[in-house]
This record gives C-alpha cells, sequence and structure tokens, in this order.
C-alpha cells in the first residue's frame, strides 16, 4: 500500500513513493532510521528514507563549476535557510577546492553567508567518475603545494619553527610562526626545541609573580573608616600548574606578561565589573614577573610593604592552610561516618548489613574484624541486660492473672 503523502518528506522519499515502494518494499541501498522501540515509519526524524552510507559515498557528484567528486567529500545534514542541505534532497554541500569566497554560480544562499562562503552545493550525476580535473584531484594538488611552501619556510627560518607553532593561512596562502611559549609549557615540552636551536633544560621551575590588589572596604561603610581603600600584595603565584623547563620558564617570563594579565582579570572580573558599572573601587597590578626553581621570598620587602600598612599574603601559605583545611574537613566526615555505622552495629549487629551494601564494605574497611566483633560482643551484653532486667508487676496484673 503506498503511503500517505507528507509535505515534510525529503526528495528521496518523494520519488521512491511515487514509484511505488513503501516503508517495508524499498531498494536496498536505502534505508529507515527510527529507534528500535519504535514502528518503522517513514514519519521520522530525516522525513522519510535515507541513503546507506556505503553506497552513497561511492557516488559521483558534480559542482555548480562542473568538478567531479565522490559522495565522501560531500557535507550532509545540515539545515539552512528553511533548506535541508542533505544527499537525500540533492543538496549536498562540499568544500570548495579553489577556496573561492566569492562564486556566483553555487546557491544564493551559500553566498551570503560569511561562515559558509566556502562552500557550494552538488548534484548527483550519471557521469562516469574521472580523477583528473576532480575535487579530489585538486585537493591532492593543493595538499602537495602546501606541502612544498612548509619545506620552503623552514628553510627560509634556517630550520627554527615547529609544527606545533605553524598554520596555513588559508587567506593569503602562506605558512605563518607564530610562537608562543605558554603553550610549550602547558604542553610539558622536553628535549630538543627547534625553535631555541638546543635542549632543553632539565632542571623544573615555574613562573612566579605578585599580584597587588587595591578594594574599597565596603564593611566599613557607615563608620569613621567609610571609604578606606586598603591594599594587599599575594606574592609567588603560579603561571603553570605543574613543573617546566627553566628554559620556558625564563622566556614565559618576559614573552607573558600579557597572558598572566588576562589569567589575573579573568580571576578578578566580579570585583572589576562592580568596580566598573558599581562604584566599589577595585584595581590590579602584576608585579616581579620571575622564573625559579621554586619561590623565593625577600622578608626585608615583606617587612617594609607591612610596615607601609600593605597586607601581604603568599600564595604557598594560602595553598597549605585550604589544603589542611580540606583535609581536617575529611577528618570529621570520616569520624561522623564511622560514628554513624558504630552505633547501627550496636543497634542491629554486622550481620543486619546486606552483604554488598555501601555499609558493609565500610565497616570491613573502616574498622576491621577487631572493632567488629567488639562492637557485637558490647551489642549482645547490652542484649543481656535488657533481657535480664526485673518488670515491676502491678496490682492490676495481679488480679488478671
Amino acid at each position: 500500500m503506498r503511503e500517505k503523502e507528507h509535505e515534510e518528506y525529503n526528495a528521496l522519499t518523494k520519488r521512491l513513493l511515487e514509484e511505488g515502494y513503501t516503508v517495508d518494499n524499498h531498494p536496498d541501498y536505502v534505508r529507515v532510521d527510527v529507534p528500535m522501540w519504535q514502528e518503522k515509519t517513514l514519519d521520522n526524524y530525516d522525513g522519510g528514507f535515507t541513503y546507506e552510507r556505503w553506497w552513497i559515498f561511492e557516488q559521483t557528484f558534480r559542482t555548480p563549476c562542473g568538478l567531479q567528486c565522490k559522495g565522501l567529500q560531500c557535507h550532509s545534514n545540515m539545515s539552512y535557510m528553511g533548506i535541508e542541505w542533505t544527499f537525500e534532497n540533492d543538496m549536498a554541500t562540499i568544500r570548495c577546492p579553489y577556496e573561492k569566497k566569492e562564486c556566483k554560480l553555487k546557491h544564493e544562499y551559500l553566498q551570503e553567508n560569511k561562515v559558509l562562503r566556502y562552500e557550494c552545493e552538488v548534484h548527483m550525476t550519471k557521469e562516469e567518475y574521472c580523477y583528473e580535473g576532480s575535487v579530489e584531484h585538486i585537493l591532492k594538488l593543493h595538499d602537495d603545494e602546501i606541502r612544498r611552501q612548509e619545506v620552503s619556510f623552514r628553510l627560509q627560518k634556517n630550520g627554527r619553527v615547529c609544527r606545533e607553532h605553524m598554520r596555513f593561512n588559508r587567506d593569503t596562502l602562506e605558512w605563518e610562526m607564530n610562537y608562543d611559549p605558554y603553550y610549550c609549557g602547558s604542553s610539558r615540552c622536553a628535549g630538543m626545541c627547534p625553535v631555541l636551536g638546543h635542549e632543553l633544560d632539565k632542571k623544573k621551575g615555574n613562573v612566579f609573580y605578585d599580584v597587588k590588589i587595591s578594594y574599597l572596604r565596603n564593611d566599613l561603610n557607615g563608620t569613621l573608616f567609610e571609604g578606606q581603600v586598603d591594599t594587599r600584595i599575594i606574592k609567588g603565584k603560579k603561571l603553570f600548574d605543574h613543573p617546566v623547563s627553566m628554559d620556558i620558564g625564563k622566556i614565559c617570563a618576559r614573552l607573558c606578561q600579557d597572558r598572566i594579565r588576562e589569567k589575573v582579570r579573568r580571576h578578578y572580573f566580579t570585583q572589576l565589573f562592580f568596580s566598573e558599572y558599581h562604584g566599589r573601587y577595585f584595581s590590579f597590578e602584576i608585579q616581579n614577573v620571575r622564573a625559579e626553581r621554586r619561590e623565593s621570598r625577600d622578608l626585608m620587602q615583606d617587612l617594609e610593604d607591612i610596615r607601609n600598612g600593605i597586607q601581604i599574603v603568599h600564595a604557598s601559605d594560602m595553598e597549605k592552610r585550604d589544603s589542611e583545611n580540606k583535609r581536617e574537613r575529611r577528618r570529621q566526615a570520616r569520624e561522623s561516618a564511622v560514628r554513624r555505622l558504630e552505633k547501627k552495629l550496636l543497634e542491629n549487629g554486622y550481620e543486619s548489613l546486606e552483604k554488598f551494601s555501601v555499609d558493609r564494605r565500610h565497616a570491613d574497611k573502616w574498622l576491621g574484624e577487631e572493632r567488629i566483633a567488639e562492637l557485637e560482643q558490647m551489642r549482645l551484653e547490652k542484649e543481656k541486660e535488657r533481657r535480664e532486667q526485673p518488670v515491676q508487676l502491678s496490682l492490676f496484673d495481679m488480679e488478671v492473672l
């Protein structure tokens, strides 16, 4: 029986329905994609039938400028301007091998969008595929030219280039070198550095810097000290979360000042927002950026700053204090959990715990056999005392007897 017409069916489904095919009787090169728990129907997300990938990838397509390509090179499943740019609607797209920004031959909707400026639609053709002059052939020649330019670029720089910092600019069709030592530190680079031209120092360290912040004391509003601005210096903050080669650290200390400033700005984003739009004064300043194996402290400078009314805080001390507080919270939570578990064992016994329950695993791990046996003995003694406790009888109970 012929399927009922549906305005949202894709072009492939409409054609097959006109030819007399149904949801249960269709060619082998198409399928109906529905979840296994749903009834097989053409009223699905894809708009009916869809091509089998193995079949459509081997078909020949043609671009508006006459180039041939295989379906494997095409892009499907894009929805834009009310059009489903899919194989099933014969409106798949492909990236222009010439990478032309402006082309009057492709669809007008693709000409208007800057994001899709390199995309053009393709249509299935019955022509015999010819590799020479096809999209695949042009892409191969283009890739070969890019590789040739890369070799030439390396020779121009005398080999002092790194593939991780190079990129091919598709607008200028030239290779560019954007050296960023922060990426090297984040990637834990070691060994030979082609940019520096020597082995990286095996000694590890980090990039340390100080942050001087000035802020308005809002808690003093309504007092004699209203409007007071305090200053604090947080010393010894780290750029990286892990040790890096000292060679990379020294370069980052010299070239990554803007990155450090941006990192601090993001950290104090809320304070800066209220300072700019709500009058709550706040400012920061980056000081003393240096690369060291371990944080160094200038006690005399700290004392001088304290005499000038500046609060001095070391980041390592703050991290240590936070770690100790976290350890203490965990210890208290563990003790509370152990007390709760021991109370349960005293009331109901170890055997009352289910075999693979969390409480039973915790009892085996936290208490051990000796403590469990001790609690069991205490529970038995408590039950024995409760059973042997004398019961007072009343005269009314005697009358009943």
